[in-house]
């Protein structure tokens, strides 16, 4: 347990001015030596992304939609073809392949 004396000594005006002034010697050390932070580099999430966008407009992009096409064209030659999923169908298509391009367009300043 502290003395009366001891609490007195540390609220004491000197202390309180030497606390103040080494919270502010470790604050100015600390914003000296900052570094850039690594969690700023999105390389990794960015080339994850483009490797989805790419795969989906890319050779694989192009089977999956010949065969949604392919369906539509079954469907229409037995007769059961619904306009309605066939205009969905080649909406679908122009979206995913104009998709990266217009908002690339979008970006581009």
């Amino acid at each position: 347990m502290r003395t009366l004396a001891e609490l007195k000594r540390l609220t004491s005006p000197l202390a309180t001015q030497t606390a103040i002034r080494f919270f502010v010697a470790a604050f100015a050390i600390l914003l000296l030596s900052t570094e850039p932070s690594l969690a700023q580099d999105f390389s990794g999430v960015t080339t994850f992304l483009d490797k989805i966008v790419s795969t989906i407009t890319g050779p694989i992009g192009v089977a999956v939609s010949a065969i949604a096409v392919i369906a539509v064209g079954f469907s229409f030659m037995t007769g059961r073809m619904d306009w309605t999923y066939a205009v969905a169908v080649i909406l679908g298509i122009a979206i995913v392949f104009g998709g990266a391009s217009f908002v690339e367009g979008l970006s581009a300043s």
